[in-house]
């Protein structure tokens, strides 16, 4: 099983360099700054500040202009993200029978907002139904007609919406419309201020190498916002 406990030190914006440089290097690619640059919608500035990290925490093998590795120790951490996240998307289309693509969807947004007592979690529960296959067919079962039932109850009486998701869930080149602001009154103020109105489409441009600021763009208009008050509104 993989110990998901590992990742305790490695932040989400850090792990998604990791990932980007590890999925290359399956490609068998060799891996530019450029390259990193350009999956993740950042600046070249941004990406170099990240690679020095990841050096120093002995992840990758880097030096200027040169091409760019994981470390033995920096393939073991990608493989563990690739389990969180394929423990996400399982839990989420198998187990809750989301739509396969907003599954997916879901789990990036999601899986860095996960603990690691809750990916571990997930994993065995999804281990024990696919390797318990008489307990865990009747159990899916169950759950399928369950879910049958009651959604085409709730349908009777609302409309479904998309469900709601944080602000600071989203990646660079991702967007939302506002939903609601949370906080307090002097907090939500500056917010709407600065053009953050409920039904207003917000755009991610860049998030910073350590995940804060993000720099998002609001009615034409590029602004940055602390990872904290982007937690504070509730996009759809």
């Amino acid at each position: 099983m993989p110990n998901f406990y590992h990742l305790k030190d490695l932040s989400s914006n850090f792990e998604d360099y990791l990932k980007t440089i590890g999925d290359l290097e399956a490609e068998k690619q060799q891996i530019r700054s450029k390259e990193i640059a350009r999956i993740m919608k950042v600046k070249p500035s941004s990406v170099t500040n990240a690679l020095q990290v990841l050096r120093e925490q002995d992840l990758i093998t880097y030096r200027p202009y040169g091409p760019i590795a994981l470390t033995h120790k920096g393939k073991q951490i990608w493989l563990i993200l690739h389990q969180k996240y394929k423990a996400v998307k399982e839990f989420l289309s198998d187990t809750l029978e989301i739509d396969h693509h907003m599954a997916e969807v879901l789990a990036h947004k999601i899986e860095h907002a996960v603990s690691s007592e809750v990916s571990e979690r997930m994993f065995l529960l999804n281990e024990f139904l696919n390797t318990h296959s008489s307990c865990g067919a009747g159990i899916r079962e169950k759950l399928h007609d369950y879910y049958m039932k009651e959604t085409k109850e709730s349908e009777k009486t609302i409309d479904r919406e998309p469900t709601p998701f944080l602000l600071s869930f989203l990646k660079a080149g991702e967007k939302g419309t506002i939903h609601k602001l949370k906080g307090d009154a002097a907090t939500r103020e500056k917010l709407m201020n600065m053009g953050m109105n409920r039904g207003q489409d917000v755009l991610v441009e860049r998030i910073a190498p350590l995940g804060d600021p993000m720099e998002i763009s609001v009615r034409g208009y590029s602004l940055s916002l602390r990872k904290s008050e982007a937690g504070l509104v509730i996009m759809k």
